[in-house]
């Protein structure tokens, strides 16, 4: 046994679970977990087989698009949560935990916060989970979960905003989102958690949502139960970078709006929105104090145009989900490239200061899910959850090969000796030029 799967087996206690030898991994990065196909935790092989034959369970046409993460308090049991979005029929359950259990090598997924939630939403009923692109896990111990109410294209109920108690399981907010909020033609795909009093009682709560066909932004404000669309030019995708490269397949699509990443919080201080439309070259960003007045937006989604700026410098490539952490430092995957970047966001955008931080053309193919986790040493953690999506995308995929992973490590080893370290402040600002104004541990299962 190497020294790196033995580090793995030690600190984070699944040696049986990753049997792709240890040269897979990329420096920094660790693989915590891997699937040839998605398999869910059913109670028996019996109800497994009930699901394949009538539909409801059609292994190996599943994709899993985020990842998050959850350190419990002591005595509690920590939590790698997966989201497999409806993109078509044969999906038991769109959002689940990762458990020590396999099936054929597959780790397990549990349902979340159980099977019941997942069956039959065509009902509607209000313990419902029809489709979830993205979750996010806030600084209070809370699960925001996105349910877009569509199964592939077809709307099955309204969509919704969730809120869970980690602790508990217990719903804490639930926010259906008005037929005048949201756009006819719509997929919610990516929320963002703003807690503007997280010392305070987390009350005080936006919740920012990437509606990636219908080229807007919602925001949710949580304290008032109300919802408001905002639109802008800068959430369109661009017709030159709708086709997508990866490991030399290729595939069309045309995303508007959804990588959405906030500044660090700097009590009293502005916080800062950076997005991209996923099918662009460009990076953007906004201030939040103005997408949290809902009296701009009230009589007009795109009242304020003046408001949005777009970094004059570009990407090589298109990028999906991003994550900054407590220092300002972005982090992001490049798509043609197979490569995690970074930027300290309080330099100019652009090649200059990017700096890449992991490149394997295997194990970094198409990474949908990008989040910062904070450990219970208080440590950062990168994780991502990567994809064959192109061969998802064109019918291609072998269930026979490793196809899906969550990868992990220490923020502090990733970025080390990187440019992105360079510059250390504690405000938001955002310099240069613009095109539009201004120890990894294991969860125990």
């Amino acid at each position: 046994m190497n020294r790196g799967t033995q580090w793995i087996c030690m600190v984070l206690g699944i040696c049986s679970i990753i049997p792709q030898p240890a040269q897979a991994d990329t420096p920094n990065f660790k693989t915590i977990y891997q699937w040839n196909q998605l398999e869910f935790d059913y109670e028996s092989l019996y109800q497994r087989q009930i699901d394949i034959d009538s539909g409801v369970f059609t292994p190996g046409v599943i994709a899993p698009i985020d990842v998050d993460v959850y350190y419990a308090p002591v005595k509690q049991r920590n939590q790698v949560f997966v989201t497999i979005p409806k993109f078509v029929e044969g999906i038991p359950a769109t959002l689940g935990t990762v458990t020590n259990r396999t099936y054929e090598g597959n780790p397990l997924i549990k349902p979340y916060p159980d099977w019941q939630w997942h069956r039959n939403p065509e009902g509607c009923h209000t313990d419902r989970i029809v489709s979830v692109f993205r979750v996010k896990i806030d600084e209070c111990g809370r699960l925001w979960v996105l349910d877009t109410g569509k199964v592939g294209e077809k709307v099955i109920c309204r969509p919704q905003i969730l809120c869970f108690d980690l602790s508990t399981k217990q719903i804490l907010h639930r926010h259906l989102l008005p037929n005048d909020v949201v756009s006819n033609h719509y997929l919610l795909v990516t929320p963002e958690v703003d807690v503007r009093d997280p010392n305070s009682g987390c009350r005080d709560t936006f919740v920012y949502i990437a509606d990636v066909l219908g080229f807007s932004l919602l925001v949710y404000d949580v304290a008032h139960d109300k919802s408001w669309r905002i639109q802008d030019k800068t959430f369109y995708p661009y017709p030159s970078h709708g086709t997508y490269t990866i490991a030399g397949e290729s595939f069309d699509l045309m995303d508007g709006l959804l990588g959405l990443a906030l500044s660090p919080h700097y009590p009293g201080q502005d916080r800062i929105l950076f997005y991209h439309a996923m099918s662009s070259p460009t990076e953007n960003w906004v201030y939040t104090s103005h997408l949290r007045n809902s009296s701009i937006f009230e009589h007009d989604a795109a009242a304020a145009p003046q408001i949005f700026n777009t970094f004059a410098n570009q990407r090589s490539t298109q990028t999906a989900a991003e994550a900054i952490d407590k220092d300002g430092v972005m982090l992001f995957g490049l798509m043609k490239d197979t490569q995690i970047m970074c930027w300290n966001t309080r330099t100019e955008y652009g090649r200059k200061n990017f700096d890449v931080v992991a490149v394997n053309p295997e194990t970094l193919q198409f990474p949908s899910g990008v989040k910062i986790i904070r450990n219970k040493k208080g440590e950062q953690e990168l994780w991502i959850l990567t994809s064959r999506f192109q061969k998802v995308a064109n019918g291609s995929l072998n269930p026979k090969e490793p196809n899906f992973r969550i990868l992990a490590g220490k923020v502090e080893d990733i970025l080390y000796g990187t440019k992105c370290r360079s510059k250390q402040t504690h405000h938001n600002q955002v310099t240069g030029s613009f095109g539009g104004g201004y120890g990894l541990y294991k969860p125990k299962i």
